[in-house]
């Protein structure tokens, strides 16, 4: 279990690490994004060609709030809770911020309780 915290504006914030195809490490931080309903992780193209990770589709079609857009598909491996997961990343030059997408929600079990500012994803 990976324990969060709340962001300024109550936003559900993880620490993960991405592997690259080389082996090394990067802590990064996460926003679980509630309306990323189909994926898992979503990062900025510049930080993919520094992983090195695996093209797997060039013209993923999936919905967005703007309506169906294209994006990049890439092999890659996180680490979250000392476990390493191969998952399916979305890759576009807009993204701002690393999204969690809610796909983890369908194996692992997310708590939140604003009152008490207990986050937590196992």
């Amino acid at each position: 279990m990976i324990t969060g915290r709340f962001g300024d504006a109550g936003q559900l914030l993880f620490d993960i690490e991405l592997i690259a195809a080389d082996g090394e490490r990067f802590p990064v931080e996460v926003l679980l994004d509630t309306g990323f309903t189909t994926g898992w992780l979503a990062i900025n193209s510049q930080d993919i060609d520094f992983l090195g990770w695996p093209l797997i589709n060039p013209t993923q079609a999936m919905q967005t709030a703007r309506g169906e857009e294209y994006f990049e598909l890439y092999a890659g491996i996180v680490l979250l809770d000392e476990q390493e997961f191969n998952i399916p990343v979305v890759a576009a030059i807009e993204l701002q911020e690393n999204l969690l997408g809610l796909q983890w929600l369908q194996t692992l079990r997310l708590v939140v309780d604003f009152p008490a500012r207990v986050l937590t994803l196992g």
